[in-house]
This record gives C-alpha cells, sequence and structure tokens, in this order.
C-alpha cells in the first residue's frame, strides 16, 4: 500500500501519485507531512520512490541527486500535476476524450532522445529522456536531465504510457478541495471521487446535505 493506504497506480505511473502524495493541499509545506518540505526529507522520499518504480517498470533504479533549488520545482510540479490530473479526471467524467493530449511526441534530432514538451503551466520545460532499444527488442529509458528535471522527465514518460494503455484517466485526485490526495480509481465505470469515502466522503456529502438545508430554509425573495 502507498501512503495514506492507497492502492498504487498500475507500472510507472505511481512515481506520478508517489510525487502528488507527498503532501495533502492543505498540508503543503509543513514539516511534519510534507516530504518536500526540506532537502533531508525530500531525499528520502525520491529514493523510496525511485525504488518503487524500478521495481514497478523492472527498470535499475535511477540515481537522481536533489539541491536545494529543486526543492521549489518539485513543489511547482507536484501541484501542476495535481491539477492536471484533475482537469483530466473531470473531462474523463464529463464525457470528454479518455486520450490526454497535453503532451506532443517529436523525432528530435536523431540522437534517440525523446522531446516531451507539455503545456505551460504544467511541465513548463522540455523534458529529455534517452531512450535505448535492447538486443530483445525492448526499449527502456532514462531521463538525461539532472534532479527536479530527471523527476519530471520519468513521469512525462509515464503520463505518454498510461495514456497510451488507457490508464491516465483513471488516476484521479480526492474531490475534497482542501485534500486532494491522489489516487488509482478501478471502479469499472470510473465513478470514485474521494480517496477515502469514510473521511473526505462523508465531510464532502455532510456539508453538501447541510447547504441544502440551509438553502431550502432561506426564505423567497420579492
Amino acid at each position: 500500500m502507498g501512503r495514506f493506504n492507497l492502492v498504487p497506480a498500475p507500472a510507472g505511473l505511481r512515481l506520478a501519485q508517489d510525487l502528488v502524495n507527498t503532501t495533502l493541499r492543505e498540508r503543503a509545506g509543513d514539516p511534519g507531512s510534507d516530504h518536500l518540505a526540506d532537502s533531508e526529507a525530500a531525499q528520502a522520499w525520491l529514493g523510496r520512490a525511485l525504488a518503487d518504480w524500478a521495481d514497478a517498470t523492472g527498470s535499475p533504479v535511477p540515481e537522481v541527486e536533489l539541491e536545494r533549488s529543486d526543492l521549489a520545482r518539485l513543489g511547482e510540479l507536484r501541484e501542476g500535476l495535481r491539477e492536471r490530473i484533475r482537469a483530466s479526471a473531470t473531462s474523463t467524467s464529463a464525457g470528454g476524450a479518455t486520450t490526454d493530449r497535453s503532451y506532443s511526441r517529436s523525432a528530435g534530432d536523431g540522437s534517440g532522445n525523446l522531446a516531451l514538451s507539455a503545456e505551460p503551466g504544467f511541465l513548463e520545460r522540455a523534458a529529455d529522456v534517452r531512450l535505448t532499444i535492447a538486443s530483445d527488442g525492448r526499449v527502456s529509458y532514462r531521463p538525461l536531465g539532472v534532479g527536479a528535471s530527471a523527476v519530471a522527465g520519468l513521469i512525462a514518460v509515464e503520463i505518454l504510457l498510461a495514456q497510451t494503455a488507457g490508464t491516465w484517466g483513471r488516476l484521479k485526485t480526492c474531490a475534497r478541495p482542501e485534500c486532494g490526495a491522489c489516487f488509482y480509481d478501478s471502479s469499472p465505470n470510473r465513478s470514485r471521487a474521494w480517496h477515502n469515502t469514510k473521511t473526505c466522503g462523508n465531510l464532502s456529502n455532510l456539508r453538501a446535505s447541510r447547504a441544502r438545508k440551509r438553502s431550502a430554509k432561506a426564505p423567497d425573495l420579492p
């Protein structure tokens, strides 16, 4: 089980989930909850996350060292990713396309690198990734950047692969605004809205019920 007792997303998509779940939205910056609150905590989290990613994908564990300047960039990536996941899930549940076209693939300059560019405001820089084809035809990939850029590169590839596999639209964030925990919706009709129905679900339903009662009691204006 992942953080907040959530089932990890399949394959390498769990890295995106792990990054978002380094904190709840309402606890961002809290040293007691946010795994990106300081350099030591961030490096420890990244080590665990990359080991889990490697285990899920059958890849070697990447060696990524973080500088202090990477903390802010990882935080921006986390919150941008949280919002992107929310927007993607909303589009899917509203009957929109289930394949997110935010990322574009380019052939590059023939160097074997794959340039993944994202819309401004999410991954604002291109994430360069090296693709290698083994003798058995298996394609492996590794980021060419360092620090936060390396993490962004891996996540960009995993999102692209998830879009191809049809699993990207199942990655969601909790509908309770203060929470935003990232979970994988494995329900047949993709109807899950909260990461935990007993906590966030009940609280949201209680708030909605109270709002309806207040609205019903409000006097009609002449």
